[in-house]
């Protein structure tokens, strides 16, 4: 990128807006530049210089393909509604659309919901919450963002999470990928839940972690941009303080170096070492779960 070139608009496209980096040079790419491939968005030059040996499509709706290593897409048949047309575009791997993203924010909310109609028995809260007396149900370190308790009292905290998971989820999505962001989520979700337990907590519950595991993720990719670091910090100021006025600061600090230390494993190991990087995530999120089964044995 040249010095006269303001990182906040496209290297290709000057007069073109955009905070997207690509995740192989750092330039910023606009939506017609933004090329999904497995590894995340990156440019035509650097999908170029890789070989194109994958198929992607720009986030300007275009479906790009090798023509000597990919077969010519088949037609939607005449029968198929347009509703289904739709939804298999969203859902197919290149599609931009995050719908990761809105589906788990549905589950989260809808969940909640439901809820105030069931016997505590059953409710999300006691199946899907990390619960310091109930040590080796090692999976609900990972669901414990569904696990909020049906209660008023939660109105705020419940809507000021999914507000900004509103507002960060999607970018993350689309800048990492579905499978990454999926990574990112759950490394978030289990290692909060599981430094909240090992800080002393009774129990971990809500989408604190997996948010500011998202936050540190995006952080990682942004930083090179200026005015989109500005913002994310912003929103990760307001959220820190709601936190920590909450006690879920340890939460929040075992989010943010789930999710930093995902993206810099991911970028780092890519392509045919991505298995190592995973390993490497994995490793660390199942130490911090050891360390809360034991934490919950010793006292």
């Amino acid at each position: 990128m040249s010095a006269d070139h303001s990182p906040d608009v496209c290297y290709r496209h000057p007069k073109r807006d955009s905070w997207v980096l690509c995740q192989r040079c750092g330039r910023t790419i606009c939506a017609e530049c933004q090329i999904l491939t497995p590894s995340g968005v990156r440019c035509p030059d650097c999908v170029r210089e890789t070989g194109g040996s994958v198929q992607w499509s720009s986030a300007g709706g275009e479906i790009r393909r090798p023509a000597s290593k990919v077969t010519p897409a088949r037609a939607p048949r005449a029968s198929s509604s347009p509703v289904m047309q739709r939804l298999g575009r969203m859902l197919r791997p290149g599609s931009t659309t995050p719908v990761v993203s809105w589906t788990i924010l549905g589950v989260v909310v809808g969940l909640w919901i439901v809820g105030f109609v069931l016997p505590a028995a059953v409710a999300p809260s006691t199946l899907f919450m990390a619960l310091a007396e109930r040590p080796f149900e090692i999976w609900r370190y990972f669901t414990a963002p569904f696990g909020y308790p049906s209660s008023l009292q939660l109105v705020l905290n419940i809507l000021l999470a999914s507000v900004f998971f509103a507002l960060i989820a999607p970018a993350v999505e689309s800048t990492f990928g579905r499978q990454r962001f999926l990574i990112v989520f759950f490394a978030g979700a289990a290692l909060g839940s599981s430094a909240m337990i090992v800080a002393g907590g009774a129990f971990a519950f809500g989408l604190t972690g997996a948010l500011f595991g998202l936050f540190g993720a995006y952080i990682v990719r942004i930083w090179s941009n200026p005015q989109a670091r500005v913002q994310v910090l912003i929103m990760v100021g307001i959220n820190l303080i709601f936190g920590i006025v909450t006690g879920h600061l340890p939460q929040i600090v075992g989010g943010l170096i789930a999710g930093a230390g995902a993206a810099v494993a991911m970028d780092r190991y890519e392509g045919a070492h991505a298995r190592t990087g995973h390993l490497l995530i994995g490793s660390v999120v199942a130490g911090f779960i050891l360390l809360a089964i034991v934490r919950s044995i010793a006292f």
